[in-house]
């Protein structure tokens, strides 16, 4: 099923159907951001929920913030992007001893010490619907500078030995995806940031946050991938903000012989 592309940060050009649903519960919306009191909580669900629902046949352009190795970028290229968890850890692993890349007894350690399989972690991949340098380096720095995921270096980051893998491993990389709005965990964050985004481009005001980052929790297709940025692309820098941070990510892949 194809999906129509929405452009969240131009809703001067979102499809007519979604923007007089988002007129016909303007008055719900606006109470609720500015004059809660104003709005009963399930005016306001029935109308969120429309929006919702609505929302379900759109996509939305997303940034996948990691550290990846050519192998890796060519099979989402080739394939899309899988869920992660402990066993798709494992057989990453293992690739990168069969690459010569890693050494074995490090592998074994890697794949024992991980969270992986951890519930807020297995079966979810993040995304930012909005420039990832939004973000900045306290936000998303981590993600380029260690390979293998929060699930990995959440263990590994201050041990002096793994630490040093991890970081020599891979290049800093986006992966640009097309989103179904379907495949996240709820539309319902998303059509809240919506909305308020639609009330700042009518001149309302409103104090709380629009840009969205979300879950994905279905496999995404090649077809959904728009392409993989890798560190060292100017659009890299553009979209990273990375070039100013104080830690730069390294952009240098250097493998490390197995003994």
């Amino acid at each position: 099923m194809s999906h129509e592309p929405l452009p969240l940060g131009e809703p001067d050009v979102w499809p007519t159907r979604l923007t007089k649903l988002l007129d016909e519960h303007r008055e719900v919306f606006l109470n609720w951001e500015v004059a809660p009191d104003r709005v009963g909580a399930p005016f306001w669900d029935t109308a969120i929920m429309a929006v919702a629902e609505a929302l379900s046949r759109y996509s939305i352009t997303g940034w996948h913030c990691t550290r990846l190795t050519d192998a890796e970028i060519g099979q989402i290229i080739a394939s899309g992007k899988q869920l992660p968890d402990g066993a798709m850890l494992r057989r990453r692993i293992e690739a990168l001893v069969l690459a010569n890349l890693l050494p074995g007894d490090v592998a074994g350690r890697l794949q024992t010490v991980n969270q992986a399989d951890d519930s807020n972690r297995a079966g979810m991949l993040w995304f930012c619907f909005f420039p990832p340098r939004l973000a900045g380096e306290h936000g998303i720095g981590r993600f380029f500078r260690y390979w293998g995921g929060e699930a990995l270096y959440n263990l590994h980051e201050d041990d002096a030995a793994t630490s040093q893998l991890l970081r020599a491993i891979g290049t800093p990389c986006l992966v640009e995806a097309d989103v179904p709005v379907s495949a996240l965990k709820s539309a319902v964050g998303l059509a809240i940031k919506l909305v308020r985004r639609d009330l700042i481009r009518r001149g309302d005001s409103t104090e709380e946050p629009s840009e969205h980052e979300d879950r994905c929790i279905q496999p995404l297709a090649a077809t959904c991938i728009r392409r993989v940025i890798r560190g060292g692309d100017p659009e890299f820098a553009t979209l990273t903000g990375g070039h100013a941070w104080l830690r730069p990510p390294d952009t240098v892949q250097r493998g490390m012989a197995a003994d």
